[in-house]
């Protein structure tokens, strides 16, 4: 880019200076023509540089202010959103007992181009000695079904373990993955723990529960600024895969088996489709986590001899190019000469009463050279610092791979670290999803300002919700199947129809909306990937609706051959 307006700049400035040389030879004979004189070309192509730097930026989508009005309003807008796989674990013979290995574990891939990329895990992951051996689909004439899952304890009894769930993750390819999560959470009608003697026990369906949508399974760190529904449909977009878990609870009822070794669970299927999805052992999963490409790391210490208004944050590294910031965590200063340090917080966090408190402020900034975005800080202090003094600023951040994890294929991630568990190996199910960055110049103005219209105005309509939508799908990705799929299922939705109503809930009255929403189901890759659409939409629109204001949805088939309901919500609750 810099390069375009380099040679504009060069190309007028050697114009300009031959008519002025024709106009004035006597002043300028020097800049008649193409000159001999070195040092004339380098007064021009310095000059030409410079004016290269003032035109770019004055044509530049890149606004600053904008950007410092979008950390203030919308502070999660502006983060790359890293590269995310599924982990499998899988225990080794000596794992005796169950093991919570806790959200947060980091895990190493393989070297590639002299780097391993570091995946952080978003789930708690209770490890224990029991194996699937078998899963089985029987389908009778009527359309009914029995899912069966058949478990084993492995070099052990059931009395060891205190099993009280156990979380499935349905594998393969996401269209046929996406199904069978939508046959088992629409079709599924009772649900029976088969215990080692072969008596059955029934446990209520509200024992089957979703997984994915807590903040505790929270694929991306969030500021707590930014409203927690935008999070959904940012993970929904980057990796729907991680909404296909399901837990299932009420395994106490295994405790009076103590010797035994195996178990079954059996969901009794009504109302199935003609075209079903098969059933393998290889299609459901244990112990399996959503991991993305997020991880601590250091940034190189800044001089701040506050000689410039700002500094660029650089991530340490031999290749420094294989980092990409992601987030500040924590700023401290460490005053040259003494042992005095202090911390500088977030601007936005600037308390005005608090007058010791230095701030910091961020700054995204497009090299001219490279066309990579770096980040800036700033710094700033209260009325009552009279004195600047040299200072070490030692930042603590989160930092991605860039786009080196792309480069990973599945299997890719096994190498053990300090926080990795000792008793289980562990591998991606899948190749990591490609790194997107947000728009920071792509009319980011209209964005901002779409935002706040959306809102603070009502999404009760298909055109505001799918222009809602349309702002988390962002374009600068390698991916390009992924937006266009993305772009396909929110210009599915065809008509949306709110319908106040109330209802009684533990001694009070509450006011809400039934939220009807017709999708064409042909934009989708199959009936559960519109569910699954269907299900983050719910979320979101649970957490947008005013306080105190419960949500019921229903997603149809704008041609009437499907229809999903979800449960009564209110916030992050259900009513039961």
């Amino acid at each position: 880019m810099l390069d375009r307006y380099y040679q504009r700049e060069l190309s007028y400035l050697r114009e300009l200076a031959t008519e002025f040389a024709a106009q004035h030879p006597g002043v300028a004979p020097l800049l008649a023509g193409q000159s001999n004189d070195p040092d004339v070309e380098r007064i021009l192509e310095g000059t030409a540089f410079l004016s290269g730097l003032v035109h770019e930026k004055l044509d530049d989508e890149f606004p600053e202010i904008i950007h410092g009005l979008m950390e203030l309003i919308f502070p999660h807008y502006l983060r790359p959103l890293p590269s995310a796989t599924l982990i499998e674990f899988t225990p080794k013979p000596s794992l005796r007992e169950k093991t919570l290995v806790p959200r947060g574990v980091t895990l190493n891939s393989l070297e590639s181009e002299g780097t391993r990329c570091s995946f952080t895990t978003c789930q708690e992951v209770e490890l224990s000695p029991v194996a699937i051996d078998k899963v089985e689909l029987k389908v009778a004439g009527d359309r009914s079904g029995l899912l069966r899952i058949d478990l084993s304890v492995v070099g052990g009894e059931l009395g060891q373990l205190n099993l009280q769930k156990l979380r499935f993750f349905l594998a393969g390819v996401y269209s046929e993955a996406s199904a069978r999560h939508w046959m088992i959470q629409t079709r599924t009608r009772r649900l029976r723990i088969i215990a080692p003697d072969g008596t059955g026990s029934p446990i209520p369906l509200e024992a089957m529960m979703q997984v994915g949508f807590l903040p505790s399974e929270a694929l991306l760190p969030y500021p707590p600024r930014s409203f927690p529904g935008y999070r959904i449909l940012q993970e929904f977009f980057t990796l729907p895969e991680k909404f296909l878990f399901f837990d299932v609870t009420g395994l106490e009822v295994l405790a009076s088996h103590a010797k035994g070794t195996s178990f079954s669970i059996e969901f009794s299927l009504a109302d199935l489709p003609l075209e079903l999805p098969a059933m393998r052992k290889e299609h459901i999963k244990l112990f399996v986590t959503p991991a993305v490409n997020l991880f601590q790391h250091e940034a190189d210490p800044i001089l701040l001899d506050h000689r410039q208004p700002d500094y660029q944050i650089r991530p340490s590294g031999s290749n420094p190019a294989h980092y990409r910031i992601h987030t500040v965590n924590k700023v401290t200063g460490f005053i040259q000469g003494t042992v005095s340090q202090r911390e500088y917080m977030p601007f936005v966090l600037f308390n005005p009463q608090a007058d010791a408190i230095p701030v910091y402020s961020l700054h995204h900034r497009r090299s001219p050279l490279s066309g990579e975005v770096d980040l800036h800080i700033s710094v700033a202090y209260p009325a009552s610092h009279k004195q600047m003094t040299t200072e070490t600023l030692s930042l603590e951040v989160l930092c991605t791979n860039a786009s080196l994890a792309e480069t990973l294929r599945a299997g890719d991630i096994n190498v053990p670290t300090e926080s990795s568990p000792i008793l289980a190996d562990f591998t991606n199910l899948s190749a990591p999803t490609a790194e997107i960055q947000p728009p920071y110049g792509n009319n980011l103005l209209w964005r901002l300002l779409s935002h706040i219209f959306l809102n603070y105005q009502s999404i009760a309509s298909a055109d505001n919700l799918r222009a809602m939508l349309k702002l988390y799908i962002f374009q600068e990705t390698r991916n390009r199947n992924a937006v266009l799929t993305n772009t396909k299922r929110v210009e599915a939705i065809r008509t949306l129809k709110l319908e106040p109503t109330d209802r009684f809930f533990q001694g009070s009255l509450l006011r809400g909306q039934d939220i009807i929403l017709d999708l064409d189901h042909q934009e989708f890759v199959g009936p559960g990937d519109a569910f699954l659409f269907g299900a983050v939409l719910n979320i979101f629109f649970a957490n947008y609706a005013a306080i105190n204001c419960f949500t019921r949805l229903t997603v149809q088939d704008s041609n009437h051959k499907e229809r999903f309901s979800w449960p009564t919500r209110l916030g992050d609750r259900t009513l039961l």
